[in-house]
Order: structure tokens, then C-alpha cells, then sequence
């Protein structure tokens, strides 16, 4: 029996279906393609936009880098500037006011046989010692000076180990004796010949001295020099009153005094102790201190010393 369906208008509808559907299977691809592409260009446009803001920061950047580079280095020549004239104001200063201080000394020494009452004695030593601690000061600050610009630079010559007891013994027995202080020196350097800045380490050994003298009541005073692995070794022991444990690393500081809570008595610059920790660093040791904060003070200085024997 016939269906009635004519077989080639039936693949003719099949075929324009199937034509219908790749044209709208084209169409939403286009779509699709067309929205990606969008994506891209806006990707795109973004990117763009923030390598453009990126470019116009980092200019910006760059240009305070350099303004503040320009404005730090303009400081820092300023202060260099005001760091020399400083210094040369200090150097100056100091070798300036060291003539008339000499001819002060000197005149004073020369005044003192010619007089023989007690009073003028008096004034002429009081006048004398304010002049010597006035030239100390003026050393001192120039020394400052040469360790603040890294302009110290040790002195090494060869002398007889033997030589540097004897000269403290020389220079201290006698001042220390006046004090009522017995100046004991124990040395182990006799037969080396050490190689040392022996100005500078005298500069130090005076100094602590100097303030045993000021500070220290009667008793002894014992000074000890050793010699181990290439370093000199000098200790300086008096018998009281000690330093209140409190107090010793704050001597160390510039212009640092001992305070009323300790038993010695305050005068002096404050200067001396700090300096001399840093002249011992430079010669390639160490000043430290130690006390019981009663009874006894002990300075111990250590510095590189090169030696051989003395034949």
C-alpha cells in the first residue's frame, strides 16, 4: 500500500534542516568568537592602560629617587664641609692655645724657685696644675679629633721591655708618694724588646694614673705588666675606695664623671677614660675595669705588642 510520501522532497526537508542548523551552529560560534575577541581587546586595552599608568609611576618614582638622591647628597657635602671646618677649627684651636699655655708652664716654672712664702707657693702650684690640666684637655680634644676621622694612626718602634716599667716608675713614684701612695711596678718585660706605640700606651697609663691620684684615697698602688701571645698586658690596682659596679661601663662615656653616690671625689674633665678605650681599640687592645665598689679598683689595659729577645 502507498504511503503517499514522495522520497525526494523528503531528503530535500532533511537537507535544508540540516542546512538551517550549521547556519545557526555558525552563527552562535560567531557569537562566540565575536565576545572573545571583545575580551581581548578590553584584556588588551586594560593591559595597556596599566603598563601606561605603570610607566608614568615608576617615572615618577624615578624622578623623587633622583630629587632625593640630589637633596641627600647636597646634605651630606654640607656636612662634610661643617665636619672639616670643625675639625679644623678644633685642630687650630688646639695648637694655637698649646703655645701660650707653654710659656704659661714655663713661666711659672721659672717663678716658683724665687718664691718662698707659703701663700704665693700656693697660688703658683694651683695656677700651675689648672694650666697642665687645660693642656691636657686641649691633647685630648685633638685626639678626638683624630679618632672621630680615623686619623690615628700608632707609632710603632721597637723599644726594651725593660724601659716601659722603669718610665712608669719614674714619672708616678714620686706624685703618688706626695699623695700618700706607695707605687709598686711588677714587670715581667725585662729581656724582650717590644715592638708598641709606647707614647700612646704612656698616654694611657697616665691617664689611669692620673686618676687614682685624683680619686684614690692612701694606700697602694700596684701596676703589673705582662707579656702573652703578642699582646702587652698592664694593670693598674689601687687599694680603695672601689667604683660602685653600677657606674664603671657608664665612665667609658664622653664626659662622664663619677656621681655623689660613690666615695670618690668628683674633678676632671671626663674625658679620659672613653678616649682611652678607644686609643686601646685602635692599637689593637682593650681598656676594661673592675671593683669590688669598696675596697679596690682595678684598670686592666691590653694592646698588640710584637717582641723578640733582647740580646
Amino acid at each position: 500500500m502507498a504511503t503517499g510520501i514522495d522520497p525526494a522532497s523528503a531528503g530535500t526537508g532533511r537537507r535544508e534542516d540540516s542546512a538551517q542548523q550549521a547556519e545557526v551552529d555558525i552563527a552562535r560560534l560567531q557569537r562566540r568568537l565575536d565576545r572573545e575577541r571583545k575580551a581581548r581587546r578590553d584584556a588588551e586595552e586594560i593591559a595597556e592602560r596599566g603598563m601606561r599608568e605603570l610607566w608614568l609611576t615608576n617615572q615618577m618614582l624615578d624622578a623623587r629617587v633622583s630629587e632625593r638622591t640630589a637633596d641627600l647628597e647636597n646634605t651630606l657635602d654640607q656636612l662634610r664641609v661643617a665636619s672639616s671646618a670643625r675639625e679644623r677649627f678644633l685642630a687650630t684651636l688646639s695648637h694655637e692655645m698649646r703655645t701660650p699655655l707653654n710659656g704659661i708652664l714655663g713661666m711659672l716654672e721659672l717663678l716658683g724657685p724665687h718664691l718662698h712664702e707659703d701663700r704665693p707657693l700656693t697660688y703658683l702650684d694651683t695656677a700651675r696644675e689648672s694650666a697642665e690640666r687645660l693642656h691636657q684637655l686641649l691633647a685630648r680634644l685633638l685626639d678626638l679629633v683624630e679618632l672621630e676621622t680615623g686619623k690615628l694612626e700608632p707609632v710603632y718602634r721597637p723599644v726594651p721591655g725593660r724601659q716601659v716599667g722603669e718610665s712608669i716608675r719614674e714619672r708616678w713614684a714620686r706624685p703618688l708618694l706626695k699623695n700618700g701612695q706607695l707605687l709598686t711596678v711588677d714587670s715581667s718585660l725585662g729581656g724582650h724588646v717590644l715592638e708598641i706605640d709606647q707614647g700612646r700606651i704612656g698616654q694611657i697609663v697616665d691617664e689611669l694614673l692620673d686618676n687614682v691620684l685624683a680619686h684614690s684615697s692612701a694606700g697602694a698602688v700596684h701596676v703589673v705588666l705582662r707579656l702573652a701571645d703578642d699582646k702587652l698586658t698592664i694593670e693598674v690596682r689601687d687599694t680603695g675606695p672601689g667604683i660602685d659596679s653600677d657606674h664603671i661601663d657608664s665612665l667609658f662615656d664622653d664626659f662622664s664623671m663619677l656621681d655623689d653616690t660613690t666615695a670618690r671625689a668628683q674633678q676632671g674633665l671626663g674625658l679620659g677614660l672613653g678616649l682611652c678605650r678607644r686609643i686601646a681599640a685602635a692599637l689593637g687592645g682593650n681598656l676594661r675595669l673592675e671593683s669590688d665598689g669598696t675596697s679596690y679598683t682595678t684598670a686592666t689595659l691590653t694592646v698588640t705588642a710584637l717582641s723578640w729577645p733582647d740580646e
